[in-house]
Parts: structure tokens; C-alpha cells; sequence
């Protein structure tokens, strides 16, 4: 019932879709230039480096294929960190998702 609700559906698909395609690329792009002040790496990569260091057998996390290490980050966000994410990487972006906090 969420996620067929027409509703939901148009702002997923004007607002939530076009925020996760800005940090996909913005992401990819803090990744591949090696900015360490990012939060690819500062919220991400040395998070996962840091746990690695139990399993000295894999390959390095940071050397997988970039596309991968920012799909996994996505993929690990909360809806409402990757829209705080959004708003701090774009402060004036045009995309916008108000939400309820859980004890309001």
C-alpha cells in the first residue's frame, strides 16, 4: 500500500529519484578525485576500512570498483539520512522531502 499509493509514487519520482541520482554522482565524483574530507570517505569508507581490519584476507574495500563502494553507501542510508545528506551536499538544490520525526 506505500509503495503503489499514487501519491507517494509522485514524490518519488519528482523528488526522492532526482536526490539519489545528485548524490550518486556527486558521490562518485568525491570518490574517484581522492577528496578525503567527503563523506564518502570520512562517513563511509573509513567506517568499512576500519571493520576490514578483521578480514586481512579480502581485497581492500577501497579497492573495489567505485561505482560499488557508492552503491553501498546509498544503500546503507536511512531515508532520512540521505535526505539530511542531500541538503548538506546541495543546500540550495531544488529537491525536497519533508518528513515527520518519530515522536512527533
Amino acid at each position: 500500500m506505500i509503495y503503489l499509493d499514487d501519491e507517494r509514487a509522485k514524490i518519488f519520482d519528482r523528488q526522492i529519484a532526482p536526490m539519489f541520482e545528485a548524490l550518486y554522482f556527486r558521490l562518485l565524483k568525491d570518490l574517484t578525485e581522492g577528496k578525503k574530507d567527503s563523506v564518502i570517505f570520512t562517513h563511509h569508507l573509513r567506517y568499512v576500512a576500519e571493520r576490514g581490519k578483521y578480514y586481512p584476507h579480502l581485497t581492500p574495500y577501497e579497492e573495489q570498483a567505485p561505482d560499488d563502494i557508492v552503491t553501498d553507501y546509498i544503500a546503507s542510508m536511512t531515508d532520512d539520512y540521505l535526505i539530511d545528506l542531500y541538503r548538506y551536499l546541495f543546500p540550495k538544490g531544488k529537491y525536497d522531502v519533508k518528513y515527520q520525526g518519530y515522536f512527533e
